[in-house]
C-alpha cells in the first residue's frame, strides 16, 4: 500500500486509506465492528478515524465508537495500530458542534478518550472544531505539551480554514514547536456547501481552499468523501430514494450531471464507481487520505483493492470530462 508521511516528531509514514467509524458501537453491532476491523486490518489497513463525540446524538451512545474500537484494539499489537481521534466540541447538554478548546474542557475530552480506547496515547489527536476564542499560537502550545508528555503523537485540525492552519504553523516553525500535522475537512467528488449542510461550523472543500492546500502541502484527510452513498442511491433510485438529509447536502444538478457522467462512463470502462470515489481524492495534487465508512464490507473490499493495486481508473482527459459542466449551465 502506498503511504504518506506527516511531518512531526518522527515523520511516520501513513496508508493514505482510513476506516471511518461514525456508527461504531452503536448502530453497527460490537461483533460486526470486531469483523469490520478484522477485515480492513487484514487487508492491509491501519488507519482508524473516530470522535469522542460520535454518537452521542443517539440514547445510551456516548463515545460508543471509541469504546468499541478500545474493546478490538485490547486484544490487538497497538503499535500496529495508527489510531486518530477528536476532541474539544462544548460539552454534552450545549452545541455539540461547537468547539471549546479551553485547557479543562480539552483535558477532559483526551484523558476520557485514552479511557474509552484503552491506550495510554493517542496516534492523531483532532481538533474536531475550530475556537476562535483561542489564538493559533495558544493552541499549538497546548498540543506540545501533550506530545512532551507522550499522551498524543501527532496533532490534526478538523473544520478549520486554511488561514488559521498556516497562522499555528508560522507560530509553531518561529518558536521551535510542533506545527498541525493534517487537517481534516469535507472533501470528495460530490459538490456541497456549509449552507447545504445546515451547519456553520462545517468546512468544505472550495476552490479558495483547493488553492491553498496545494500551497501548504499538508496531508488532508477526506471525510463524506462518499457523499453519503448519494451516487449509488441517486443513480438507482432518483432523488426520490435519498434520505432527506443527503438530498439537501448533494442533490444539485452538479451533482446529478456528475452522476450521469459516472454512469457512462463505469459502464464504458467495467469499473467500480466505489472506486472512483476515491481515485478522486487519492489523486489530488496534495497529500490526502480517503476516510471509508466502515459499515460495508463489501465497500471495503473494494476499496482496499484498488489501493492495493493503485492503477488509475480514469485517463486525465476523463477526469476532465466528469469535472466540466455541460455548456448550457
Amino acid at each position: 500500500m502506498n503511504k504518506l508521511s506527516l511531518k512531526c516528531a518522527d515523520g511516520t509514514l501513513v496508508s493514505p486509506i482510513a476506516l471511518g467509524t461514525l456508527y461504531f458501537g452503536s448502530r453497527i453491532s460490537q461483533e460486526n465492528v470486531d469483523a469490520l476491523l478484522d477485515t480492513f486490518f487484514a487487508l492491509g489497513g491501519r488507519q482508524i478515524d473516530t470522535a469522542r463525540s460520535y454518537a452521542d446524538w443517539l440514547p445510551g451512545g456516548e463515545s460508543a465508537s471509541e469504546r468499541a474500537i478500545g474493546r478490538w484494539l485490547s486484544g490487538r499489537n497497538r503499535e500496529q495500530v495508527f489510531v486518530g481521534t477528536k476532541g474539544g466540541l462544548k460539552p454534552r447538554g450545549y452545541n455539540t458542534t461547537r468547539g471549546d478548546l479551553s485547557q479543562k474542557n480539552m483535558e477532559n475530552d483526551l484523558q476520557k478518550s485514552l479511557e474509552a480506547l484503552q491506550t495510554d496515547y493517542i496516534d492523531l489527536y483532532w481538533l474536531h472544531r475550530d475556537d476562535i476564542q483561542k489564538t493559533p499560537g495558544e493552541v499549538v502550545e497546548m498540543m506540545n505539551e501533550w506530545i512532551c508528555k507522550g499522551k498524543i503523537r501527532y496533532y490534526g485540525v478538523s473544520n478549520w480554514k486554511t488561514e488559521r492552519i498556516r497562522e499555528a504553523n508560522v507560530y509553531a516553525a518561529d518558536h521551535g514547536l510542533y506545527g498541525i500535522s493534517a487537517s481534516q475537512i469535507q472533501y470528495g467528488f460530490g459538490v456541497c456547501t456549509t449552507d447545504s449542510w445546515g451547519d456553520s461550523t462545517i468546512v468544505c472543500m472550495d476552490e479558495r481552499e483547493y488553492r491553498e492546500y496545494q500551497k501548504l502541502q499538508i496531508p488532508v484527510y477526506a471525510y463524506s468523501a462518499q457523499a453519503e452513498g448519494y451516487f449509488p442511491i441517486y443513480l438507482k433510485g432518483g432523488s426520490e430514494a435519498l434520505s432527506d438529509s443527503t438530498r439537501q447536502k448533494y442533490d444539485t444538478n452538479t451533482n446529478r450531471e456528475r452522476a450521469e457522467k459516472l454512469r457512462q462512463l463505469c459502464e464504458i470502462k467495467d469499473i467500480s464507481l466505489s472506486w472512483l470515489m476515491a481515485e478522486y481524492v487519492l489523486r489530488s495534487p496534495f497529500p490526502a487520505v480517503f476516510i471509508l465508512g466502515g459499515s460495508n464490507e463489501k465497500r471495503l473490499r473494494e476499496i482496499m483493492e484498488y489501493e492495493s493495486n493503485h492503477v488509475s481508473q480514469l485517463t486525465d482527459e476523463e477526469w476532465d470530462y466528469l469535472m466540466r459542466k455541460n455548456e448550457k449551465q
